[in-house]
Order: C-alpha cells, then structure tokens, then sequence
C-alpha cells in the first residue's frame, strides 16, 4: 500500500500540549504503518472518506471498516494498522496520550504480546441547548484525556465559559463557526464580560484552536457546525460566564440522557 504523510499537529498553539491530537491524511490506497504504543491510549475519529483497521490480536482477530464520525480507540499494547478503502481520500483524527514511544513497522507487524484490542469509540451523547454531544472516551475509564464530537445548530452559541484546570483543543469538521478566545477569565466569578471586546476568528472545515485554563470561550454558529475536541480529563470543570438558557456551572445532570447514535 502507499505510505501517507507526517500527520498533522493540532494542538500547535499550545506551548506544552498536555495531549497528542494530529491529522492523518490518505490518499486513495494510502496505510499507515503497523503500530504499537505499551504504554498510551490512542484514540482515531474518521472526518473524510472511510477507513479500514487492521488490528493483530492474541487471538488472530481484528478488521474493521469505519466512516464519517465513527472510529476506534487502540488500548495501549494493542498492534494495528490503518488504510484508506472506498473511492475517496481519508482524513483521520487521532487524540490520546504521550507517556511512551510508540514502535512502528512497515513490513513485518509487531506480534502481538497481550490481549490489549482495539474497539469501537463510545456513543454517549448529552443534550444542549445549542445541540449536542457525542462523549467518544466515555467507555475508556480513568485516562489522560477526553474526546469528543460537537454538533451546534446554526444561529446558536455556547456558553461564555472558563475552566480552572481543563485545556482543550477543537478542531472543525463541518460548517462554521465564530469563535471568542484568548483573554485571561477574571478573578471574580460574578464580574459581568464584554464580549464585544473579546478576541474573535471565524474558522471554518480542517481549522481549530486550542484554549487554555482560565481562558475565555464561546463558539457561535454561522451555520450547522460540527466539531472534534480533545481535551484533559475535567469534563465537569466549567465556568458559565454568559449562558443563553441560564445554566449555572459545572455538570448539567438533565443533559445526560446517556442515549447512543
């Protein structure tokens, strides 16, 4: 098969990304190397075209095909390898952690030597006011970061919010949306913003930013929008500045219905 490119980094606007997020991009014909990383989770959403995964378990088992926002978490020790099938090119997110090296083969597959797998991301959504939801890692535990699908409506936005510890970084896969960012939340959570007065840039497919602790947020849609966000783990640490519906802050429990899509 043909090799593809370098993947592209993400999460460059960060000085220190506390997470990898990269886009790989296949042409028609075009795999990955075989891959193994002991000690990480990775975790792959397809945005473009479709996807075959080959995965090398214990078992002998592990061939998959995956479409438009669908995808596979590889569990750390897990050997795989990912292709372009179909008419069209690919285009493949991939979020995850960085804790060790990841060992590649173009050749020979890396033998398998524990009975880590790769399976399906999770279907969890959560209702918005705005839209929804779709929480990917949600059936991966307690690891290092989140992954997510955001879908908006058009003429709708999101709260203006802040978190205290959670770094994110969006990255659009339809639509488009403006998007305030980049002024340091104050001291005082009752103090009113001026949102005219915040930075904004309107991005649109195969763009993003990235938005630190403590900095201010909102995405507004000029059209449907849809969007794939990594962040660290603090799923429920958010600061409601400005909310459309009067949210107040942290975890809305009536938003999690737990349905599947």
């Amino acid at each position: 098969m043909t090799r593809f490119d370098p993947p592209k980094n993400l999460a460059h606007d960060l000085p220190q990304a506390p997470y990898l997020f990269v886009e790989h991009e296949l042409v028609l014909g075009a795999s990955s190397p075989y891959r193994c990383h002991p000690g990480d989770h990775r975790s792959f959403i397809v945005i473009g075209g479709r996807v075959r995964v080959e995965s090398r378990h214990a078992d002998g088992s592990g061939h998959r095909e995956y479409g438009y926002l669908r995808g596979w978490h590889a569990e750390p020790g897990a050997t795989y390898r990912f292709a372009q099938v179909g008419v069209e090119p690919a285009v493949v997110v991939e979020a995850g952690s960085t804790t060790g090296p990841v060992h590649e083969s173009w050749d020979v597959p890396v033998s398998p030597t524990t009975a880590a797998h790769c399976r399906d991301v999770d279907s969890y959504r959560v209702d918005k006011p705005w839209g929804h939801e779709v929480w990917y890692t949600n059936n991966l535990g307690d690891i290092p970061y989140a992954l997510k699908q955001i879908h908006m409506t058009a003429g709708h936005q999101s709260s203006l919010q802040s978190h205290q510890q959670k770094v994110e970084t969006n990255y659009v896969v339809d639509g488009q949306a403006t998007v305030l960012n980049g002024t340091l939340a104050p001291g005082n959570t009752d103090a009113v913003i001026d949102t005219d007065a915040l930075p904004r840039a309107v991005h649109a497919r195969r763009s993003g930013w990235s938005s630190a602790a403590n900095v201010l947020h909102r995405v507004i849609a000029e059209s449907d929008y849809t969007s794939v966000e990594v962040s660290t783990p603090e799923l429920d640490d958010v600061i409601r500045w400005a909310d459309d519906t009067n949210r107040g802050n942290g975890r809305i429990e009536v938003e999690h219905v737990g349905a599947r899509v």
